[in-house]
């Protein structure tokens, strides 16, 4: 049974899974505490890394008046696990999710229950951000949808316009019981299977309308790891074929253009890199082959 003499929970539970952080770390909690709603508690969960994310997470907690607990794997296990690992030590009904580099607005947390609604219902919800040079600071971009695109968010994922940063997204307790925890088999996709799992359900994913997030942009170009994302966000849009909220054009081509990106990438020369050919030829066969398979 409930301590009757217990303290309710918060309102809400920041989560932030953390690996090698300490460069950026202080900062993005600077933003948490600078929020305009100050019923939170913050949960940060180190995935294997062993650096000065325990000593900065403690010292955070000894200046606010807000609960913090620090979690850790002793092995790294990836993103999606670190996420999974956080939720379990959280209290609150709704769940924010920040990454250890980003930055939010002090209204970030306010806006975002204002366009959840109820906090028992099973419902999630995003912010547009802008986005920011590491290296230097400046703002380099944003994202965010035409009004036409945030009533018809299936189609838009499906055609790739549609990119909800993951420290942007706040959700109800309800929901991810009702749509189950990030995928560990996705290491680097898991928030898009996430984001289209919430649509499959019928569940609700709005908009906040508000830039609340600053999304940071480290350098650099192509990279394997670019190659790496793009074969496995093919990978996510082929897992989710059958789910007929877009044109089955439009998904072919989805998987195709991924995976025929992907070929191109490791299959390309690039200065002191060595190229890729069988990951190259690999994504080469799924563009081929997996795109006749979707109906």
């Amino acid at each position: 049974m409930p301590d009757p003499a217990a303290p309710p929970p918060p309102a809400v539970s920041v989560c932030i899974p953390a690996f090698r952080a300490e460069k950026h770390l202080a900062a993005t909690l600077a933003s948490v505490a600078a929020q305009d709603f100050p019923d939170w508690e913050l949960v940060v969960t180190e995935d294997g890394s062993r650096d000065r994310t325990e000593a900065i997470v403690r010292a955070f907690a000894a200046t606010i008046p807000q609960p913090v607990r620090y979690t850790r794997h002793e092995v790294n296990r990836g993103l999606p696990a670190t996420r999974n690992t956080g939720f379990a030590a959280t209290t609150a009904p709704v769940l924010a999710l920040l990454d250890a580099d980003d930055l939010w607005t002090p209204d970030h947390l306010a806006s975002g229950l204002a366009a959840l609604g109820d906090p028992a219902a099973p419902a999630a919800v995003w912010s547009p951000c802008e986005i920011f040079d590491d290296a230097t600071g400046a703002v380099i971009g944003r994202r965010d949808l035409n009004p036409a695109d945030r009533e018809r968010i299936p189609e838009a994922l499906h055609a790739g316009r549609f990119v909800a940063q993951p420290s942007g997204v706040l959700f109800t307790r309800t929901l991810l019981d009702r749509v189950g925890p990030f995928d560990p088999g996705l290491p680097i996709c898991n928030d898009v299977d996430f984001w289209i799992r919430i649509l499959r359900a019928g569940l609700p994913f709005r908009c906040t309308g508000r830039t609340t997030l600053r999304y940071r942009k480290h350098p650099g170009a192509m990279s394997r790891r670019s190659a790496d994302l793009i074969a496995e966000l093919g990978r996510v849009h082929y897992k989710h074929r059958s789910w007929r909220a877009a044109p089955a054009a439009l998904r072919r081509a989805r998987v195709r253009g991924l995976f025929l990106n992907a070929a191109r990438i490791h299959a390309g020369p690039r200065p002191l890199r060595r190229s890729r050919p069988l990951r190259a030829l690999r994504a080469l066969l799924n563009a081929l082959v997996l795109p006749l398979l979707i109906r």
